[in-house]
């Protein structure tokens, strides 16, 4: 075990402050190395130095050596070396551009790593990863928030910055330069180029990436020469360190700022460097935005067809790091992280409330066996029934606190989920707003030369901005308007109601509804009404509510089925539709809403009725329908349940007493 603590010592110290700058020469000599170990201490710390190598330059192999290193930590339970590993294959993951992959490695380290010892330093490499996940999200308020947090762990027993503080602090200037805030950007990323003329050993800063970086500061403080010298550095700097990555990054940041010189050749060049580079190392974010830049200049060269080939190219790369399926992931990995956190407060509340249960239970025993002393004696009587009556009421005094307690609780946790669900939009707003401040000054400018076109583009990016605060600002609106709706108590009046006519009404303005906002939504509808079923006592509007939820909600699934796998239809001789059906039971009478659409997942059959809970996408839904539906079903003393099969379709059952 002792060499072992050596290794790790050595690990710590060595692989992860290089941050993978290696030449091939280095490489070779440690596979060489690697043919000749005969022991799991020496081994590990070849895979973990050659997978922190081949980061920049070769993401494929740099996961292969990290997997290797992972087995043998595994192997020798050693959970912070497991944690540097899966935080370095959740870096490679980010710039491969999956992000909820990445997303799914800064997790899972995170939870090995809160179960070690002395875990400042593994905590702060892993809260700086996801702060660089939240970065590509565009989420800057995050991202800073992890920024913080990891610096303040890398500082802990540190008396001045080292290479792990300055690589934090330098994406903290990348997120002002972000954010369009230039001072701020420039004095963060001035300091860790401070910090590189003094770094001769080259182990500290990935120089290459501080270069742009440096670069971008200054091309947002309007010095375009400050930040060509820089870029030209970076591309150096990248060769030296074999930096494929940076290298990249370094030609697409030059081609971008001469695209604004309006240096078209130069452009091209460029950004060509950088997608030739980026191919090999799979990186997508590159060449995405080199093939737009490239598609852009074509088209400013009226060479319609190389610029529509490159925007293809472009869209493609777009797909695979945007695409559905991605956000989908995105959304499940960040959802299970909360959920974990819940259940681990949960855990924490319900260990508090079994003291509190067993500290009233021996208070409880102990004045039961004070009250039967008191019984034994006749002459204690009367004292002992005032104790008794005493406690009792001080019991039921402290009951009420805790069902308060627990009232307080559920109110906190919904006042949360409001709170996360409002932010969203608002940050879009907040981030559109301040977009549209900058584009004022900048059309103030243009009108000031004379330049009207460029006045009019402007205006043009300012007029599609406002749509986009105009958009997510009802986003928020709704939000809010579904939750008075999930707390108010209705004030309607039950009354007898012909739940035929009212489910027949619903039906056909949900359809029309939907067909007056979505010219292509096709899909066909029937009834099936039981022609004796009693009118019932019910609130017409509050009931009319649940059907009209209900049967958007079907219209919606047939609808995404047919667009998303119009051939499934095909295949069963079948068409998009819903059925709306009432008949009589034996404890009422019964409502179904019927679908052959995609059908709910078993998985979340036991969420869809939680506030907040939704399928559907950001900004199409704020999951309080069924929650809503529910509530009001219960209040009417019935049941609203579902049955569904992935694949083939759901009916919701309404359940009603007569």
């Amino acid at each position: 075990m002792k060499g072992i603590g050596v290794c790790v010592f050595f690990f710590f110290s060595l692989v992860f402050s290089v941050w993978g700058q290696m030449s091939g020469e280095e490489i070779l000599e440690l596979k060489k190395e690697l043919e000749t170990v005969n022991n799991d201490s020496t081994r590990i710390r070849l895979y973990a130095t050659l997978g922190s190598g081949y980061r920049f330059s070769n993401i494929d192999s740099s996961n292969f050596y990290a997997d290797k290193a992972l087995t043998v930590a595994n192997k020798l339970n050693l959970p912070s070396y497991s944690s540097y590993l899966i935080t370095l294959k959740s870096a490679n993951a980010l710039e491969s551009g999956n992000l909820p992959q990445s997303f799914q490695y800064a997790f899972e380290a995170l939870k090995i790593i809160e179960k070690i010892k002395n875990n400042a330093k593994p905590k702060g490499h892993v809260y700086n990863r996801i702060g660089n996940i939240y970065m590509e999200m565009a989420d800057y308020r995050k991202a800073i928030e992890y920024y913080n947090l990891s610096k303040e762990q890398f500082l802990i027993g540190d008396t001045e910055f080292g290479g792990n503080v300055l690589n934090t602090v330098s994406n903290i200037g990348n997120i002002y330069e972000l954010m369009g805030i230039a001072d701020s950007a420039l004095y963060f990323q001035q300091i860790v180029y401070d910090a590189s003329l003094k770094d001769t050993a080259r182990t500290l800063i990935v120089r290459a990436e501080m270069m742009f970086r440096m670069g971008n500061a200054h091309k947002l403080n309007g010095e375009p020469d400050k930040a060509l010298l820089f870029y030209k550095k970076g591309i150096e700097e990248a060769l030296i360190d074999n930096d494929q990555r940076n290298l990249a990054m370094n030609n697409l940041f030059m081609a971008k700022l001469y695209h604004e010189m309006k240096l078209p050749d130069s452009t091209m060049k460029y950004a060509g460097n950088a997608m030739q580079i980026a191919r090999p190392i799979y990186f997508k974010k590159v060449l995405n935005d080199a093939s737009l830049l490239i598609s852009e200049v074509y088209k400013e060269q009226s060479d319609f067809e190389n610029a529509y080939k490159y925007l293809t190219l472009a869209n493609v790369q777009r797909d695979s790091l945007t695409g559905i399926k991605k956000i989908q992931d995105l959304q499940r990995i960040i959802l299970n992280e909360q959920e974990r956190l819940q259940k681990e407060n949960e855990l924490k509340l319900a260990e508090k409330n079994r003291i509190r249960q067993l500290s009233l239970l021996t208070g409880l025993a102990v004045l039961l066996l004070i009250a039967f002393i008191f019984y034994r004696n006749n002459r204690q009587k009367q004292i002992a029934n005032k104790v008794l009556e005493s406690t009792l009421s001080n019991l039921k005094s402290t009951q009420a606190q805790l069902i308060q307690s627990e009232k307080m609780a559920s109110l906190g946790e919904l006042t949360a989920g409001i709170a996360h669900e409002i932010q969203n939009p608002l940050n879009f707003v907040n981030n559109f707003s301040e977009v549209n401040k900058e584009l004022v000054e900048e059309a103030k400018e243009e009108l000031a030369k004379g330049d009207i076109e460029e006045t009019k583009a402007i205006l043009n990016d300012l007029g599609e901005n406002s749509e986009k605060i105009n958009h997510h600002g009802k986003r928020a609106g709704a939000i809010v308007k579904g939750m008075l709706e999930h707390s108010r108590k209705s004030e309607g009046k039950k009354e007898p109601t012909d739940l035929n006519a009212l489910a027949d009404e619903f039906l056909r303005l949900s359809y029309h509804g939907i067909r007056a906002k979505d010219k292509s939504f096709n899909a066909d509808f029937s009834t099936d009404f039981d022609p004796n079923l009693p009118k019932v006592e019910v609130i017409p509007q509050d009931i009319g509510r649940v059907l009209l939820n209900l049967i958007n909600n079907a219209f919606y699934s047939v609808n995404e089925k047919a667009k998303m796998d119009p051939d499934s239809y095909l295949e069963k001789g079948s068409k998009p539709e819903v059925i709306v059906s009432t008949k009589t039971t034996e404890k009422g009478v019964e409502i179904s809403v019927q679908d052959n659409g995609s059908g709910i997942p078993d998985s979340i059959k036991e969420k869809i009725f939680q506030p907040f809970f939704t399928t559907k996408p950001t900004g199409s839904g704020t999951g309080l329908g069924l929650s809503l539906s529910y509530d009001i079903v219960k209040a009417h003393g019935g049941e609203l349940r579902v049955e569904s099969k992935e694949g083939e379709g759901t009916t919701f059952f309404i359940h009603l007493p007569n």
